[in-house]
C-alpha cells in the first residue's frame, strides 16, 4: 500500500470498514508514513470527542430524514454509503452537541473559546456537502464573489506554486460577525482561512499552535486579521502562512 492509499484509508480503518487483509496492509504501511500516523491520531481524537457527547434522542424530524436517506443509499456504491454515513453521524452528533451547549462549555474549558471557533469553522467546511460557495482557483472569480455579501474586500491569492492550491471561498460567522473564508488544499487536507479587517495596522507574525491534532495559526498582515486551521502539521501551517504573506506583499 502506497502512502496516498494509506492516507485515504484512515477513516475507513478507524470505522472498522476495511477487510482483515486491507487492515493488515494499512498497519504495515503506517510504519513508513509519519503523515498517515498523524492523520490516524487526528481521526481517533475526533472520534473520541464525538463518543463523549451526551446521549440525547435526536428530534423526530431528523430521525425520519436520516432513515429515509439511509434507505435511499442502499442502491449507492459501498464507498459512497460509508462516506455518507460518516458525514451524517458527525453532523447529527454536532447538532446534538450544540443543542445541549457542549461545544460552548466543555471544549471552551479545555482549550479556549478562540481555538474552539477555529476548529468549529474547519468542521463546518469538512462536513459540508460542498465545502465552498464559490469554487475556483482564480482570484478574479473568487474575490468579486464576496462583493455585496460582506463589507470589505479580502485579499485572495492562489498558492499552487507553494503547494496550497486555492479551492474557493465561502462565508462564515465568527464572534457574531460575517467574515470571508478561503479554503485551500494541501494534498488530501483542507486549510480553512478566515480573514477580516484588523483594528490595528501593524503586522504581527504568525503564531502556530497545535491542539487535538489540528494546527492553528493566527496573525495580522497588511491590515487584515487572519486565522487558519487544518489537520496538517504545524510546520506546513507555518509554510502556508509565510506563502500567503508573500503573495499579499507582492500584490501591494
Amino acid at each position: 500500500m502506497d502512502c496516498p492509499t494509506c492516507e485515504a484509508s484512515v477513516d475507513a480503518y478507524v470505522d472498522g470498514e476495511l477487510s482483515a487483509r486491507e487492515s493488515a496492509a494499512f498497519e504495515q504501511a503506517l510504519t513508513a508514513c509519519p503523515e498517515c500516523r498523524r492523520r490516524l491520531q487526528t481521526a481517533r481524537t475526533i472520534g473520541g470527542l464525538l463518543r463523549d457527547l451526551p446521549a440525547e434522542r435526536a428530534p423526530d424530524l431528523l430521525r425520519a430524514r436520516l432513515e429515509r436517506d439511509l434507505r435511499a443509499s442502499a442502491s449507492e456504491p459501498l464507498a459512497q454509503v460509508h462516506r455518507w454515513r460518516r458525514r451524517s453521524a458527525m453532523a447529527a452528533s454536532l447538532i446534538v452537541a450544540v443543542g445541549v451547549g457542549w461545544l460552548a462549555g466543555t471544549l471552551t474549558s479545555q482549550g479556549g473559546r478562540q481555538s474552539d471557533e477555529m476548529i468549529a469553522s474547519y468542521l463546518r467546511v469538512a462536513m459540508a456537502e460542498t465545502p465552498v460557495e464559490v469554487a475556483s482557483s482564480d482570484r478574479h472569480t473568487v474575490k468579486p464573489w464576496f462583493a455585496g455579501r460582506i463589507d470589505y474586500a479580502p485579499p485572495v491569492h492562489d498558492l499552487t506554486a507553494d503547494g496550497f492550491p486555492l479551492m474557493g471561498g465561502r462565508l462564515d460567522v465568527v464572534a457574531g460577525r460575517k467574515v470571508a473564508v478561503l479554503v485551500y488544499r494541501r494534498n488530501q487536507h483542507r486549510v480553512v482561512l478566515s480573514l477580516w479587517p484588523a483594528s490595528a495596522g501593524d503586522n504581527v507574525s504568525p503564531t502556530v499552535t497545535q491542539r487535538d491534532g489540528f494546527a492553528l495559526a493566527e496573525w495580522r498582515h497588511a491590515g487584515f486579521g487572519m486565522r487558519a486551521v487544518s489537520d496538517i502539521s504545524p510546520g506546513e501551517m507555518s509554510s502556508f502562512a509565510a506563502a500567503l504573506d508573500r503573495a499579499v506583499d507582492t500584490d501591494r
